[in-house]
């Protein structure tokens, strides 16, 4: 090979290589461009449905919220206490308190109890100063015939709820621990 040989040859070859980095740059240009200019696809969420009133023409309204609002309790156990050892097999006396029908658009509400998820919820007697059908303080008397405390671990729920409002739903629950009678805490037949 002579030197005129070679000088062509990488003459050509330089020629080649300009020609395919530049293709490569224009392709590698192309599609970053596509990326970058395409329009994104996605969903917008009002605000507030304030923003987009239902009657605006916006059929999806998204009622998507990440604020927690804090949870009513409108009924509280208050005997036995979180914790308190109670007899196993024997009546014992449950009473709290709730919002009874401080509401006075709501009617019928009561509370109801039920022990270690043994259904149906079971109705508290109303026990306010208003008469029967105050529910602002309660009590229920856990026989046998319905469910007994058993040893270990026992979970007592409330429940209050109004028939017309279903937003006043409430519930609060305390464990337990039955034990044998020797060295039981008697205050858990008390009642508020």
């Amino acid at each position: 090979m002579t030197m005129i040989n070679v000088i062509q040859f990488s003459i050509k070859w330089s020629g080649q290589l300009a020609i395919r980095s530049i293709a490569g740059a224009i392709i590698l240009l192309l599609l970053s461009s596509t990326v970058l200019t395409s329009p994104i696809s996605g969903q917008v969420f009002p605000k507030s449905q304030a923003e987009a009133p239902i009657g605006s023409g916006n059929k999806s309204i998204s009622t998507l919220s990440l604020t927690k609002y804090p949870i009513a309790h409108n009924v509280k156990i208050i005997s036995p206490i979180k914790g308190e050892k109670v007899p196993v097999r024997k009546i014992l006396v449950i009473s709290g308190t709730s919002a009874g029908n401080s509401n006075s658009t709501s009617i019928n509400c009561q509370v109801s109890v039920i022990v270690n998820g043994i259904k149906p919820y079971r109705p508290a007697t109303a026990t306010g100063p208003s008469g029967s059908g105050d529910y602002s303080k309660w009590s229920f008397t856990l026989v046998p015939n319905y469910t007994a405390i058993k040893a270990g671990q026992n979970k007592i729920t409330a429940k209050y709820s109004c028939a017309n409002d279903p937003a006043a739903l409430s519930h609060n629950s305390v464990n337990v621990t039955g034990i044998t009678t020797s060295g039981v805490n008697t205050t858990a037949t008390r009642v508020k």
